[in-house]
Protein backbone atom coordinates (compact mmCIF):
# COMPACT_ATOMS: atom_id res chain seq x y z
CA UNK A 1 0.00 0.00 0.00
CA UNK A 2 0.97 3.44 -0.74
CA UNK A 3 3.17 4.88 2.39
CA UNK A 4 3.06 8.69 1.64
CA UNK A 5 5.30 10.97 3.80
CA UNK A 6 3.19 13.95 5.21
CA UNK A 7 4.12 17.36 6.24
CA UNK A 8 2.28 19.65 7.92
CA UNK A 9 2.34 23.34 9.17
CA UNK A 10 1.47 24.48 12.35
CA UNK A 11 -2.66 24.69 13.04
CA UNK A 12 -4.01 24.57 16.73
CA UNK A 13 -5.77 21.75 18.44
CA UNK A 14 -9.71 21.60 17.80
CA UNK A 15 -10.26 21.40 21.36
CA UNK A 16 -9.41 23.38 24.67
CA UNK A 17 -6.71 20.48 24.90
CA UNK A 18 -5.42 17.93 23.03
CA UNK A 19 -6.75 14.44 23.30
CA UNK A 20 -5.96 12.38 25.84
CA UNK A 21 -3.30 9.83 25.15
CA UNK A 22 -4.69 6.28 24.34
CA UNK A 23 -4.00 4.41 27.27
CA UNK A 24 -1.26 1.57 26.88
CA UNK A 25 -2.75 -2.07 25.62
CA UNK A 26 -0.75 -5.21 27.13
CA UNK A 27 -1.59 -7.29 24.66
CA UNK A 28 0.25 -10.95 23.67
CA UNK A 29 0.96 -12.07 20.48
CA UNK A 30 -2.41 -12.35 18.62
CA UNK A 31 -3.32 -15.39 16.12
CA UNK A 32 -6.12 -13.64 13.57
CA UNK A 33 -7.98 -15.67 11.23
CA UNK A 34 -9.11 -14.37 8.30
CA UNK A 35 -10.65 -15.30 4.68
CA UNK A 36 -9.92 -13.30 2.00
CA UNK A 37 -11.41 -12.89 -2.29
CA UNK A 38 -10.62 -10.79 -4.87
CA UNK A 39 -12.76 -8.57 -6.73
CA UNK A 40 -12.39 -6.38 -10.10
CA UNK A 41 -11.86 -6.09 -13.30
CA UNK A 42 -9.14 -7.55 -15.19
CA UNK A 43 -7.36 -7.71 -18.77
CA UNK A 44 -7.01 -11.46 -18.43
CA UNK A 45 -10.66 -11.71 -18.36
CA UNK A 46 -13.69 -10.75 -20.25
CA UNK A 47 -15.87 -10.67 -17.17
CA UNK A 48 -16.21 -7.24 -16.29
CA UNK A 49 -15.70 -6.35 -12.52
CA UNK A 50 -16.60 -9.93 -10.82
CA UNK A 51 -14.92 -12.18 -8.29
CA UNK A 52 -11.89 -13.57 -9.41
CA UNK A 53 -11.05 -16.08 -6.54
CA UNK A 54 -12.10 -16.62 -3.12
CA UNK A 55 -11.08 -18.49 0.28
CA UNK A 56 -13.55 -21.46 1.15
CA UNK A 57 -14.96 -19.91 4.32
CA UNK A 58 -16.42 -16.69 2.25
CA UNK A 59 -19.84 -16.63 2.68
CA UNK A 60 -22.04 -15.47 0.02
CA UNK A 61 -23.34 -12.72 1.64
CA UNK A 62 -19.82 -11.63 2.86
CA UNK A 63 -19.06 -11.68 -1.36
CA UNK A 64 -22.56 -9.44 -2.13
CA UNK A 65 -21.65 -6.88 0.77
CA UNK A 66 -17.83 -6.71 0.06
CA UNK A 67 -18.86 -5.98 -4.20
CA UNK A 68 -21.31 -3.35 -3.14
CA UNK A 69 -18.89 -2.05 -0.82
CA UNK A 70 -16.09 -1.56 -3.89
CA UNK A 71 -19.00 -0.43 -6.22
CA UNK A 72 -19.40 2.24 -3.69
CA UNK A 73 -16.17 3.54 -3.63
CA UNK A 74 -16.92 5.50 -6.72
CA UNK A 75 -15.13 6.16 -9.86
CA UNK A 76 -11.89 7.94 -10.28
CA UNK A 77 -12.40 11.68 -11.99
CA UNK A 78 -10.32 12.74 -15.05
CA UNK A 79 -7.34 14.06 -13.80
CA UNK A 80 -7.42 11.93 -10.22
CA UNK A 81 -4.09 10.38 -8.85
CA UNK A 82 -4.01 6.36 -10.30
CA UNK A 83 -2.64 5.16 -6.98
CA UNK A 84 -3.34 2.58 -4.29
CA UNK A 85 -5.33 2.85 -1.55
CA UNK A 86 -7.13 1.30 1.72
CA UNK A 87 -10.26 0.68 3.04
CA UNK A 88 -11.70 -1.01 6.19
CA UNK A 89 -15.41 -1.18 6.96
CA UNK A 90 -17.94 -3.57 9.12
CA UNK A 91 -19.80 -5.34 6.56
CA UNK A 92 -23.67 -5.36 6.96
CA UNK A 93 -23.65 -9.16 7.10
CA UNK A 94 -21.11 -9.33 10.15
CA UNK A 95 -17.32 -9.63 9.19
CA UNK A 96 -14.88 -6.45 9.29
CA UNK A 97 -13.25 -6.35 5.66
CA UNK A 98 -9.86 -5.04 4.98
CA UNK A 99 -9.79 -4.27 1.64
CA UNK A 100 -6.26 -2.83 -0.61
CA UNK A 101 -7.65 -1.08 -3.79
CA UNK A 102 -5.08 -1.69 -6.45
CA UNK A 103 -4.76 -0.05 -10.27
CA UNK A 104 -4.61 -2.68 -12.81
CA UNK A 105 -4.30 -0.73 -15.55
CA UNK A 106 -6.51 -1.81 -18.67
CA UNK A 107 -9.57 -3.60 -18.08
CA UNK A 108 -10.80 -6.37 -20.28
CA UNK A 109 -11.71 -3.99 -23.27
CA UNK A 110 -8.36 -2.20 -23.28
CA UNK A 111 -9.93 0.82 -20.97
CA UNK A 112 -7.83 2.72 -18.51
CA UNK A 113 -8.47 2.84 -14.52
CA UNK A 114 -9.52 -0.96 -13.95
CA UNK A 115 -9.05 -1.87 -10.27
CA UNK A 116 -8.36 -4.70 -8.03
CA UNK A 117 -10.07 -5.25 -4.76
CA UNK A 118 -8.13 -7.90 -2.33
CA UNK A 119 -10.50 -7.93 0.69
CA UNK A 120 -9.31 -10.14 4.11
CA UNK A 121 -12.70 -10.79 6.28
CA UNK A 122 -12.51 -11.06 9.60
CA UNK A 123 -14.74 -11.65 13.01
CA UNK A 124 -15.38 -8.58 14.79
CA UNK A 125 -13.74 -10.24 17.78
CA UNK A 126 -10.61 -10.95 15.91
CA UNK A 127 -10.17 -7.88 14.67
CA UNK A 128 -10.38 -6.35 18.11
CA UNK A 129 -8.08 -8.62 19.11
CA UNK A 130 -6.12 -7.05 16.95
CA UNK A 131 -6.45 -3.84 18.15
CA UNK A 132 -8.71 -2.43 15.27
CA UNK A 133 -6.31 -1.55 13.12
CA UNK A 134 -6.27 -2.59 9.92
CA UNK A 135 -2.98 -0.99 9.00
CA UNK A 136 -1.51 -3.92 11.01
CA UNK A 137 -2.73 -6.51 7.77
CA UNK A 138 -1.74 -3.95 5.30
CA UNK A 139 0.79 -6.24 4.21
CA UNK A 140 -1.06 -9.09 4.02
CA UNK A 141 -2.69 -7.15 0.77
CA UNK A 142 -2.17 -8.11 -2.97
CA UNK A 143 -2.18 -6.16 -5.67
CA UNK A 144 -0.54 -8.95 -8.51
CA UNK A 145 -3.54 -11.01 -9.91
CA UNK A 146 -3.01 -13.47 -13.25
CA UNK A 147 -4.96 -16.02 -14.80
CA UNK A 148 -3.58 -18.13 -12.40
CA UNK A 149 -5.14 -17.11 -9.67
CA UNK A 150 -8.22 -19.55 -9.32
CA UNK A 151 -8.81 -19.71 -5.67
CA UNK A 152 -7.27 -18.16 -2.27
CA UNK A 153 -6.70 -19.71 0.97
CA UNK A 154 -8.18 -19.05 4.58
CA UNK A 155 -4.99 -17.52 6.13
CA UNK A 156 -4.17 -16.88 9.24
CA UNK A 157 -1.43 -13.70 11.04
CA UNK A 158 0.20 -13.51 14.43
CA UNK A 159 -0.04 -10.03 15.00
CA UNK A 160 1.71 -8.06 18.35
CA UNK A 161 0.50 -5.33 19.81
CA UNK A 162 0.50 -2.43 17.79
CA UNK A 163 2.09 1.03 18.98
CA UNK A 164 -0.40 3.20 20.66
CA UNK A 165 -0.12 7.05 21.21
CA UNK A 166 -1.88 10.17 20.27
CA UNK A 167 -0.02 12.22 17.65
CA UNK A 168 2.03 15.43 18.81
CA UNK A 169 -0.67 18.25 19.73
CA UNK A 170 -1.35 21.45 17.30
CA UNK A 171 -0.91 18.59 13.86
CA UNK A 172 -3.55 17.52 11.56
CA UNK A 173 -3.69 13.92 12.96
CA UNK A 174 -4.51 15.58 16.34
CA UNK A 175 -7.52 17.21 14.76
CA UNK A 176 -8.71 14.28 13.11
CA UNK A 177 -8.44 11.86 16.16
CA UNK A 178 -10.22 15.18 18.42
CA UNK A 179 -12.99 14.87 15.33
CA UNK A 180 -13.41 11.21 15.14
CA UNK A 181 -12.92 10.21 18.79
CA UNK A 182 -16.21 12.84 19.20
CA UNK A 183 -18.52 10.91 17.43
CA UNK A 184 -17.85 13.18 13.89
CA UNK A 185 -16.75 11.77 10.50
CA UNK A 186 -13.95 13.84 8.60
CA UNK A 187 -13.67 13.96 5.06
CA UNK A 188 -9.78 15.42 3.40
CA UNK A 189 -9.56 16.59 0.02
CA UNK A 190 -6.21 15.48 -0.72
CA UNK A 191 -4.31 14.87 -4.62
CA UNK A 192 -2.79 11.23 -3.16
CA UNK A 193 -3.83 8.78 -0.75
CA UNK A 194 -3.59 9.26 3.00
CA UNK A 195 -2.34 6.60 4.28
CA UNK A 196 0.43 7.60 6.38
CA UNK A 197 -1.65 10.41 8.08
CA UNK A 198 -4.47 7.77 8.35
CA UNK A 199 -2.51 4.97 10.29
CA UNK A 200 -1.66 8.14 12.58
CA UNK A 201 -4.86 8.64 13.73
CA UNK A 202 -5.67 5.40 14.39
CA UNK A 203 -2.71 4.88 16.31
CA UNK A 204 -3.93 7.82 18.68
CA UNK A 205 -7.95 7.05 18.59
CA UNK A 206 -9.32 4.94 21.71
CA UNK A 207 -9.36 1.46 20.87
CA UNK A 208 -13.30 1.53 21.51
CA UNK A 209 -13.41 4.38 18.91
CA UNK A 210 -11.52 2.33 16.53
CA UNK A 211 -13.56 -0.53 17.13
CA UNK A 212 -16.63 0.93 15.69
CA UNK A 213 -14.60 3.77 12.98
CA UNK A 214 -14.50 3.02 9.31
CA UNK A 215 -11.52 4.54 6.76
CA UNK A 216 -10.52 5.03 3.42
CA UNK A 217 -7.72 6.50 2.39
CA UNK A 218 -8.63 7.23 -1.27
CA UNK A 219 -11.93 6.90 -2.58
CA UNK A 220 -14.01 8.47 -5.30
CA UNK A 221 -17.35 8.95 -3.51
CA UNK A 222 -18.33 8.05 0.25
CA UNK A 223 -21.35 6.29 -0.10
CA UNK A 224 -19.70 3.96 2.53
CA UNK A 225 -20.40 6.99 5.11
CA UNK A 226 -16.52 6.63 5.94
CA UNK A 227 -15.59 7.71 9.36
CA UNK A 228 -12.53 9.29 7.89
CA UNK A 229 -12.27 9.80 3.66
CA UNK A 230 -9.66 11.18 1.67
CA UNK A 231 -11.17 11.99 -2.21
CA UNK A 232 -9.05 14.00 -4.98
CA UNK A 233 -12.21 16.49 -4.65
CA UNK A 234 -14.40 17.37 -2.00
CA UNK A 235 -17.46 18.89 -5.07
CA UNK A 236 -19.63 16.57 -5.61
CA UNK A 237 -19.05 14.15 -2.75
CA UNK A 238 -21.99 13.27 -0.71
CA UNK A 239 -21.09 14.62 2.85
CA UNK A 240 -24.43 14.25 5.20
CA UNK A 241 -24.59 16.57 8.89
CA UNK A 242 -22.47 14.40 10.40
CA UNK A 243 -19.61 16.12 8.37
CA UNK A 244 -21.28 19.42 8.77
CA UNK A 245 -21.18 21.64 5.63
CA UNK A 246 -17.65 21.37 3.90
CA UNK A 247 -18.02 24.30 1.89
CA UNK A 248 -17.78 26.97 4.83
CA UNK A 249 -16.21 26.85 8.80
CA UNK A 250 -18.91 27.21 11.12
CA UNK A 251 -20.42 30.56 12.47
CA UNK A 252 -18.37 32.47 14.40
CA UNK A 253 -14.99 30.13 13.99
CA UNK A 254 -11.80 31.78 14.82
CA UNK A 255 -9.86 33.33 12.09
CA UNK A 256 -7.05 30.56 12.51
CA UNK A 257 -9.14 27.89 11.22
CA UNK A 258 -9.54 29.66 7.39
CA UNK A 259 -5.76 28.25 7.45
CA UNK A 260 -5.32 25.20 5.07
CA UNK A 261 -3.22 22.16 6.77
CA UNK A 262 -0.84 20.81 4.32
CA UNK A 263 -0.60 17.17 3.49
CA UNK A 264 2.01 16.05 1.06
CA UNK A 265 1.93 18.98 -0.62
CA UNK A 266 -2.13 19.11 -1.24
CA UNK A 267 -4.12 21.59 1.01
CA UNK A 268 -6.22 19.69 3.27
CA UNK A 269 -9.39 22.29 4.46
CA UNK A 270 -9.70 20.67 7.67
CA UNK A 271 -11.52 23.84 8.48
CA UNK A 272 -14.32 22.75 6.78
CA UNK A 273 -14.58 19.03 6.68
CA UNK A 274 -12.79 18.05 9.74
CA UNK A 275 -11.81 21.05 12.09
CA UNK A 276 -15.22 22.27 11.66
CA UNK A 277 -16.62 19.05 13.32
CA UNK A 278 -14.83 19.46 16.02
CA UNK A 279 -15.11 23.07 16.78
CA UNK A 280 -19.01 22.58 16.09
CA UNK A 281 -18.71 20.34 19.45
CA UNK A 282 -17.18 23.55 21.23
CA UNK A 283 -20.00 25.83 19.81
CA UNK A 284 -22.44 23.11 20.73
CA UNK A 285 -21.15 23.73 24.25
CA UNK A 286 -20.81 27.44 24.41
CA UNK A 287 -24.28 27.54 23.66
CA UNK A 288 -26.75 29.01 26.16
CA UNK A 289 -29.57 26.48 26.51
CA UNK A 290 -33.18 27.81 26.05
CA UNK A 291 -35.17 25.31 27.70
CA UNK A 292 -36.56 26.17 30.82
CA UNK A 293 -34.75 26.39 33.77
CA UNK A 294 -36.72 26.65 36.96
CA UNK A 295 -36.13 23.69 39.05
CA UNK A 296 -40.06 22.96 39.44
CA UNK A 297 -40.49 23.25 35.43
CA UNK A 298 -37.62 20.42 34.67
CA UNK A 299 -38.01 17.89 37.50
CA UNK A 300 -36.47 14.85 36.97
CA UNK A 301 -39.18 12.27 37.01
CA UNK A 302 -38.55 8.83 37.20
CA UNK A 303 -41.61 7.02 35.42
CA UNK A 304 -42.57 3.73 35.54
CA UNK A 305 -42.55 1.44 32.38
CA UNK A 306 -45.95 1.37 30.53
CA UNK A 307 -47.80 -2.27 30.58
CA UNK A 308 -45.90 -4.76 28.10
CA UNK A 309 -47.55 -5.19 24.55
CA UNK A 310 -48.64 -8.54 24.02
CA UNK A 311 -45.52 -10.48 21.72
CA UNK A 312 -46.19 -11.42 18.50
CA UNK A 313 -47.77 -14.53 17.43
CA UNK A 314 -45.68 -17.81 17.84
CA UNK A 315 -44.92 -19.14 14.47
CA UNK A 316 -45.30 -23.26 13.85
CA UNK A 317 -42.90 -25.48 13.01
CA UNK A 318 -39.41 -24.10 12.24
CA UNK A 319 -38.85 -22.66 8.33
CA UNK A 320 -35.72 -21.93 8.42
CA UNK A 321 -33.03 -23.47 6.15
CA UNK A 322 -30.48 -25.69 7.32
CA UNK A 323 -27.52 -24.32 9.79
CA UNK A 324 -29.69 -21.25 10.41
CA UNK A 325 -29.22 -21.99 14.06
CA UNK A 326 -25.89 -21.96 13.94
CA UNK A 327 -25.44 -18.72 11.64
CA UNK A 328 -27.97 -17.29 14.06
CA UNK A 329 -25.60 -18.52 16.93
CA UNK A 330 -22.86 -16.78 15.58
CA UNK A 331 -24.56 -13.66 14.87
CA UNK A 332 -25.83 -13.98 18.37
CA UNK A 333 -22.19 -14.07 19.98
CA UNK A 334 -21.45 -11.20 17.29
CA UNK A 335 -23.99 -9.75 18.88
CA UNK A 336 -23.18 -9.84 22.74
CA UNK A 337 -19.30 -9.33 22.52
CA UNK A 338 -20.05 -6.10 20.74
CA UNK A 339 -22.12 -4.55 22.96
CA UNK A 340 -20.26 -6.32 26.36
CA UNK A 341 -22.54 -8.78 27.31
CA UNK A 342 -20.39 -11.39 28.71
CA UNK A 343 -21.11 -15.74 28.46
CA UNK A 344 -22.36 -15.06 25.22
CA UNK A 345 -20.88 -17.66 22.94
CA UNK A 346 -21.90 -19.71 19.85
CA UNK A 347 -20.73 -23.39 21.27
CA UNK A 348 -21.17 -26.79 20.01
CA UNK A 349 -22.78 -27.88 16.52
CA UNK A 350 -26.57 -27.14 17.62
CA UNK A 351 -25.98 -24.17 19.77
CA UNK A 352 -28.73 -22.90 22.78
CA UNK A 353 -29.85 -20.01 20.94
CA UNK A 354 -32.94 -19.29 23.00
CA UNK A 355 -30.40 -19.69 26.19
CA UNK A 356 -27.99 -16.79 24.21
CA UNK A 357 -31.09 -14.66 23.23
CA UNK A 358 -32.18 -14.71 27.03
CA UNK A 359 -29.03 -13.93 28.45
CA UNK A 360 -28.73 -11.26 26.21
CA UNK A 361 -32.17 -9.95 27.18
CA UNK A 362 -31.66 -9.69 30.77
CA UNK A 363 -28.29 -8.15 30.40
CA UNK A 364 -28.65 -5.58 28.19
CA UNK A 365 -30.96 -3.33 29.36
CA UNK A 366 -31.45 0.10 30.56
CA UNK A 367 -32.73 0.19 34.37
CA UNK A 368 -32.38 4.24 34.81
CA UNK A 369 -34.66 7.05 34.97
CA UNK A 370 -36.83 7.66 31.77
CA UNK A 371 -37.98 11.15 30.70
CA UNK A 372 -41.26 11.95 31.83
CA UNK A 373 -43.99 12.64 28.87
CA UNK A 374 -43.95 15.82 30.10
CA UNK A 375 -40.33 17.01 29.97
CA UNK A 376 -40.13 15.46 26.91
CA UNK A 377 -43.42 17.72 25.39
CA UNK A 378 -40.84 20.43 26.65
CA UNK A 379 -37.56 19.67 24.67
CA UNK A 380 -39.92 19.12 21.30
CA UNK A 381 -40.92 22.63 21.95
CA UNK A 382 -37.54 23.85 22.47
CA UNK A 383 -35.13 25.60 19.65
CA UNK A 384 -32.31 24.55 21.32
CA UNK A 385 -30.04 22.18 19.22
CA UNK A 386 -29.31 20.11 22.76
CA UNK A 387 -32.94 19.58 23.34
CA UNK A 388 -32.95 17.85 19.95
CA UNK A 389 -30.11 15.42 20.81
CA UNK A 390 -31.90 14.87 24.12
CA UNK A 391 -35.19 13.54 22.65
CA UNK A 392 -32.83 11.27 20.27
CA UNK A 393 -31.10 9.93 23.41
CA UNK A 394 -34.32 9.40 24.55
CA UNK A 395 -35.66 7.43 21.78
CA UNK A 396 -32.57 5.26 21.67
CA UNK A 397 -32.25 4.58 25.11
CA UNK A 398 -36.23 3.17 25.31
CA UNK A 399 -35.77 0.38 23.06
CA UNK A 400 -33.41 -0.92 26.04
CA UNK A 401 -36.18 -0.55 28.75
CA UNK A 402 -36.94 -3.61 30.82
CA UNK A 403 -41.08 -3.27 29.79
CA UNK A 404 -40.42 -6.35 27.13
CA UNK A 405 -39.74 -8.89 28.93
CA UNK A 406 -39.78 -12.30 26.74
CA UNK A 407 -42.91 -13.90 26.43
CA UNK A 408 -44.35 -17.29 28.46
CA UNK A 409 -43.10 -20.69 26.28
CA UNK A 410 -40.52 -18.37 24.68
CA UNK A 411 -38.29 -21.86 24.59
CA UNK A 412 -41.40 -23.05 23.06
CA UNK A 413 -41.43 -21.04 19.54
CA UNK A 414 -39.49 -21.88 16.40
CA UNK A 415 -36.32 -20.02 15.58
CA UNK A 416 -37.79 -17.53 13.60
CA UNK A 417 -40.25 -17.14 16.47
CA UNK A 418 -37.91 -16.81 19.09
CA UNK A 419 -35.88 -14.02 17.21
CA UNK A 420 -38.87 -12.08 16.58
CA UNK A 421 -40.06 -11.69 20.00
CA UNK A 422 -36.14 -11.08 21.36
CA UNK A 423 -36.17 -8.49 18.49
CA UNK A 424 -39.60 -7.28 20.14
CA UNK A 425 -38.45 -7.19 23.18
CA UNK A 426 -35.90 -3.91 22.20
CA UNK A 427 -38.74 -2.53 20.49
CA UNK A 428 -37.09 -3.49 17.06
CA UNK A 429 -39.89 -5.66 15.69
CA UNK A 430 -39.14 -3.83 12.01
CA UNK A 431 -35.94 -5.91 11.71
CA UNK A 432 -37.49 -8.43 10.30
CA UNK A 433 -39.12 -6.34 7.39
CA UNK A 434 -37.84 -6.43 3.90
CA UNK A 435 -35.37 -4.27 2.97
CA UNK A 436 -37.04 -3.06 -0.11
CA UNK A 437 -41.05 -3.19 -0.75
CA UNK A 438 -42.46 -6.58 -2.11
CA UNK A 439 -39.03 -8.06 -0.99
CA UNK A 440 -37.97 -10.79 0.78
CA UNK A 441 -38.12 -11.28 4.30
CA UNK A 442 -34.82 -11.21 6.24
CA UNK A 443 -33.94 -14.52 7.29
CA UNK A 444 -33.35 -14.63 11.29
CA UNK A 445 -29.58 -14.44 10.98
CA UNK A 446 -29.79 -11.34 8.84
CA UNK A 447 -32.83 -10.03 11.59
CA UNK A 448 -30.10 -10.45 14.17
CA UNK A 449 -27.30 -8.52 12.36
CA UNK A 450 -29.98 -5.84 11.78
CA UNK A 451 -31.06 -5.77 14.93
CA UNK A 452 -27.47 -5.09 16.21
CA UNK A 453 -27.22 -2.04 13.80
CA UNK A 454 -30.27 -0.69 15.04
CA UNK A 455 -29.11 -0.97 19.18
CA UNK A 456 -25.86 0.67 17.81
CA UNK A 457 -25.31 4.73 18.62
CA UNK A 458 -25.83 6.79 15.65
CA UNK A 459 -26.06 10.19 17.07
CA UNK A 460 -23.37 12.39 18.65
CA UNK A 461 -22.78 11.25 22.45
CA UNK A 462 -20.92 13.77 24.30
CA UNK A 463 -21.67 16.14 27.41
CA UNK A 464 -23.85 19.08 26.86
CA UNK A 465 -25.55 21.58 29.14
CA UNK A 466 -28.18 20.20 29.33
CA UNK A 467 -26.85 17.01 31.13
CA UNK A 468 -24.99 19.12 33.56
CA UNK A 469 -28.38 20.01 35.14
CA UNK A 470 -30.51 17.33 34.55
CA UNK A 471 -29.68 13.82 36.39
CA UNK A 472 -31.89 11.67 33.67
CA UNK A 473 -29.80 12.87 30.40
CA UNK A 474 -26.65 12.23 32.32
CA UNK A 475 -27.56 8.83 33.26
CA UNK A 476 -28.29 8.84 29.20
CA UNK A 477 -25.04 10.11 28.60
CA UNK A 478 -23.51 7.05 30.77
CA UNK A 479 -25.53 3.99 29.43
CA UNK A 480 -25.41 5.16 25.55
CA UNK A 481 -21.74 5.79 26.35
CA UNK A 482 -21.06 2.20 26.75
CA UNK A 483 -22.88 1.23 23.44
CA UNK A 484 -21.03 0.52 20.15
CA UNK A 485 -21.54 2.86 17.34
CA UNK A 486 -22.75 2.40 13.68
Amino acid sequence: MTDDHQGTTDVRNVADTPPAPAPPVDRPPTVLHFEQAVYGSFAFRDQGYEVLAQSPGCRPEWLADFRAACQKLGERPAGATDAPGLFALRLPSGPWAVVGVSPQGCDDRGRPGALAFHGLFLSPRDYRRAGADPFTLAPLLRSDWSAETRELPAGSLTVEAAPEGSPAPETPAAAVVAAITRGRRVALESPTPIDDLARQVWRGLPERVRARASVATWAFGNANRFDLLAVPRLAGVALDASYVDPQAPPVGAPAWLSRALVVAGATVFLGAAAVGLALRDEEDREETSEVPTNPAAVRVETVSAPPALPPPAPRDGNDEAPGENQRVAEALATLADRFGVKGVAANGSEPDTARMMERIARELRYRGPLLSDAERERLRNSPDRDAALALRWDALVRRFADDRPLPDGFRRRSLRGRVEAFAWSFHCEATFDPVEPGGPRRAASEAVQALGEALAVDVSVRPTLLTGRHQTLASYLTFLGRLPRR
